[in-house]
C-alpha cells in the first residue's frame, strides 16, 4: 500500500502523530499545505464565515498565499512564499491546481508516504491501497490541546481554531467540492483528544500494516 493521508482539525495533533506515524512506518513526511500561518495569511475570520462571504473575499488570497504548494515551491515543514511576490491566478485555475497539487502528492506515494493534509482524503479516498484517517475531537479538547502543542495561551488557541479549520475545509471544498468532515472520505476516524496522541499514532501505523498484508 503506497501510504497514509491524515486529514486534522486544528488541534487534533496532525503536527504530532503524522510525523510519528512516519517514523513508525520508516516512510517520508509530506507535511500540510495549511499550517496555522497559512491560515493566518489567508485570514479566514469567523466574520467572514457569518457573514457567508468566504468564497468571494478567499478566492484571491487561497491562490496567491497556496500556489507556490502547487508549483512544488514548498518542501515538508515550510510555508508559503510571501504572497506579494507572486502573480495572482484567477479563482477558475482551481483544476490546474488540483491538477498539480495531486502530482506532487502522487509522486511522494510512489515508494510510500505519510502525507499530512493537503487534501488527501479527497483526492486519494477511492483508492484502497491508501488509508486515509481523520483526528477530531470536541472544540474544547482541541482548544486545550492546541495551546499545549503549539504553546500558546488558550485565547489564542480559541481564536485560532475557527479560522484555521475554516481554511482547511475551504481547501478541501475549493478544491474537491467536498466536506473535509464527510466521514465516507476515511478508513479510519480517532478522537485524539480522547486518546493519547503516541497511541494514535500507533494505531494507525498499526492498520496500515494489516491493510498492507491483506
Amino acid at each position: 500500500m503506497p501510504g497514509v493521508t491524515i486529514s486534522a482539525g486544528y488541534g487534533a495533533g496532525g503536527s504530532i502523530v503524522a510525523p510519528e506515524v512516519a517514523r513508525l512506518l520508516g516512510l517520508p513526511l509530506l507535511d500540510r499545505a495549511i499550517s496555522s500561518h497559512v491560515a493566518a495569511q489567508l485570514q479566514v475570520t469567523v466574520q467572514e464565515a457569518e457573514s457567508g462571504d468566504v468564497r468571494r473575499s478567499l478566492s484571491g488570497r487561497f491562490f496567491a498565499v497556496l500556489a507556490p504548494l502547487a508549483g512544488g515551491v514548498l518542501c515538508a515543514g515550510t510555508d508559503a512564499a510571501p504572497p506579494e511576490a507572486l502573480p495572482l491566478p484567477q479563482p477558475d485555475d482551481a483544476a490546474l491546481f488540483r491538477e498539480q497539487a495531486e502530482a506532487i502528492m502522487t509522486t511522494a506515494l510512489t515508494d510510500g508516504a505519510v502525507i499530512l493534509g493537503r487534501a488527501g482524503a479527497a483526492a486519494f479516498h477511492e483508492r484502497p491501497d491508501v488509508l486515509c484517517v481523520r483526528l477530531f475531537g470536541a472544540a474544547e479538547a482541541r482548544i486545550a490541546q492546541a495551546a499545549r502543542i503549539e504553546d500558546v495561551d488558550p485565547v489564542t488557541a480559541r481564536q485560532r481554531l475557527p479560522e484555521v479549520d475554516r481554511a482547511r475545509a475551504q481547501y478541501v471544498r475549493r478544491l474537491y467540492a467536498m466536506d473535509i468532515d464527510d466521514p465516507s472520505l476515511y478508513c479510519l476516524q480517532i478522537d485524539s483528544t480522547a486518546i493519547p496522541l503516541e497511541t494514535c499514532a500507533s494505531l494507525i501505523a498499526t492498520a496500515y500494516r494489516k491493510l498492507n498484508r491483506g
